[in-house]
C-alpha cells in the first residue's frame, strides 16, 4: 500500500529518504525552510557504506561524475611535517569494501540529490515552508494543513520537531571547534587526503570533490583562527596561507527515542555526532535506507520506527564513540604522540590496512579498547622497560581511527 509520506528537511538526509521511499512506491512531500537550494556547504566524505546506498537508489554514477577518488591517505606529523603512514585508499576501498571512497563539495552532492527527486513524479518538493510543530492524530500527522501517513524530522541538529518526539534530547557541545577555509588547488598533492595530528589540535586536508580547491578543516579547543603556530611543513604552510576561516563549534545530539506516533527522526536530528570519524553524511544516508525498507517490510508503522531505531542506534552508537576517540588519537601530545609518530613509519602499510575495520569481529577490537589497552601497555613499558609492547596496541587504535566502514547489509 502506497503512503503518504511528509519529510521536513531538504538537506542530505532528507532528500535521500524521499528518494528511499519513492523506491517503495510512496508518496513525498518535501518541506525545505530555506527559499532555494543555495550552493552552500563545505566538503563531504562519501565512505564506501554511503556510496552502496546512493547506488541502490541509482546515483552511482551522478555522484561520481561530481567526486573526487582519493588515491591515498596521509597521516601526517603536524609538528615536523613528516609522513607517518600512506594508505592506499583505491585498492583498499574499491576491493576490500566493495566500493569508491569519494571527496565531494556538499552543495554539489544535495544538486544531485535534489534533481533526482525532481525528476521522480512521485516526490514534492516545496522550499520557503517552516515546519515547526506538528500534529499527530493517532492514524497519521497533520502539518501545513495536510495529513500524512508518516512524518520523517531530517531538520538537522537544531530540529524544531525533535522536541515533540523526544522531550529529553540534548545537544552537548563538544568543547572544540572546527575551522574552515579553502585554497585553490595546487597547494597540496591532488591525490590525497592528509591528516596533519598534533597536540590538542589536528589539520585535514583534501580536494572539495570535482571543483579546483582544497576543503581545509582545522579542529582545536582555541577561539581564534588558526595561524600555523605549533605546525610545521605543509600543515603550517597551508594554515598561514589560507584566509576567511568560518567557525563550526562541534556538538552532538544525545537522544535515546527516535520515534513518536507517526513521527520519526533521521539523521543529525536523531544522532549528530562530532565529524572525525568522517561519517555523519554517511550515517544520515544509511538512516534513510534502512527507514524506508522498514517501513516497506513491516506490517505497521511502529514497529517499523521501532525496527529501525533496533537497527540504526547501536551502529550510530558506535560510530560516534569512535570518532571521540579518533579526536583523542589525532591530539595526543608527549610521550603519546611520541609512542604514535614513532610506531606508524615502521608499520607496513597492508598492516595499518589490515587494522581498518572490516567484519563485526574486527570492529569488536574498537579505538576504545584499543587505546586503553595502549595505555595500560604504556604504563607496564615504563615499570619493565619493554617499551616496544606499548606500540602493538598503538598500531591496532591508529588503523581504527582512520575511521572508515565496511556496511554491512548495503
Amino acid at each position: 500500500m502506497s503512503l503518504k509520506i511528509a519529510i521536513v528537511g531538504g538537506g542530505i538526509a532528507g532528500l535521500t529518504a524521499a528518494l528511499a521511499f519513492a523506491k517503495n512506491a510512496n508518496t513525498v512531500s518535501v518541506f525545505e525552510q530555506a527559499k532555494a537550494f543555495d550552493d552552500i556547504g563545505a566538503g563531504i566524505q562519501l565512505s564506501p557504506n554511503a556510496n552502496k546506498v546512493l547506488a541502490k537508489l541509482g546515483l552511482g554514477d551522478a555522484v561520481k561524475s561530481i567526486s573526487f577518488e582519493p588515491e591515498v591517505l596521509n597521516l601526517v606529523n603536524g609538528k615536523t611535517g613528516r609522513t607517518l603512514s600512506a594508505l592506499p585508499f583505491v585498492s583498499l576501498m574499491r576491493q576490500r569494501y566493495g566500493a569508491p571512497y569519494l571527496v565531494v563539495h556538499r552543495g554539489d552532492l544535495q544538486t544531485v540529490l535534489l534533481k533526482a527527486a525532481n525528476a521522480d513524479a512521485r516526490i514534492q518538493v516545496q522550499t520557503g515552508m517552516l515546519i515547526d510543530r506538528f500534529n499527530d492524530v493517532g492514524d497519521g500527522i497533520e502539518i501545513a494543513g495536510k495529513k500524512f501517513d508518516i512524518l520523517v524530522a531530517a531538520d538537522g541538529i537544531h530540529s524544531a520537531l525533535r522536541s515533540q518526539i523526544d522531550p529529553n534530547a540534548d545537544v552537548i557541545f563538544d568543547g572544540q571547534t572546527a575551522w574552515r577555509a579553502k585554497l585553490p588547488i595546487g597547494t597540496l598533492p591532488e591525490n590525497a587526503v592528509s591528516v596533519y595530528l598534533n597536540a590538542g589540535a589536528h589539520l585535514v586536508a583534501y580536494k572539495k570533490g570535482a571543483r579546483p580547491e582544497l576543503n581545509l578543516v582545522y579542529v582545536s579547543s582555541g577561539d581564534t583562527p588558526p595561524s600555523g603556530v605549533g605546525f610545521g611543513g605543509k600543515g603550517a604552510e597551508l594554515l598561514a596561507t589560507a584566509k576567511d576561516w568560518k567557525a563550526w563549534p562541534l556538538a552532538s545530539v544525545q537522544s535515546d527515542v527516535w520515534h513518536k506516533g507517526h513521527a520519526v527522526m533521521i539523521g543529525d536530528a536523531a544522532h549528530a555526532m562530532t565529524p572525525h570519524a568522517a561519517q555523519g553524511g554517511a550515517m544520515a544516508i544509511e538512516d534513510a535506507l534502512v527507514l524506508a525498507d522498514c517501513v516497506e517490510n513491516t506490517p505497521t508503522i511502529e514497529s517499523a520506527f521501532a525496527g529501525y531505531q533496533a537497527k540504526r542506534q547501536p551502529r550510530v552508537a558506535s560510530v560516534s564513540a569512535l570518532s571521540k576517540q579518533n579526536r583523542t588519537i589525532y591530539q595526543l601530545g608527549g610521550v603519546m604522540a611520541f609512542w604514535r609518530n614513532m610506531v606508524m613509519p615502521m608499520l607496513p602499510t597492508a598492516s595499518v590496512a589490515r587494522s581498518l575495520p572490516f567484519s563485526a569481529a574486527a570492529r569488536a577490537l574498537s579505538v576504545a579498547f584499543a587505546l586503553k589497552l595502549f595505555i595500560s601497555a604504556l604504563t607496564f613499558a615504563f615499570t619493565s622497560s619493554v617499551l616496544p609492547f606499548g606500540g602493538v596496541a598503538l598500531a591496532t587504535a591508529l588503523g581504527d581511527a582512520a575511521g572508515f566502514f565496511a556496511a554491512e547489509g548495503f
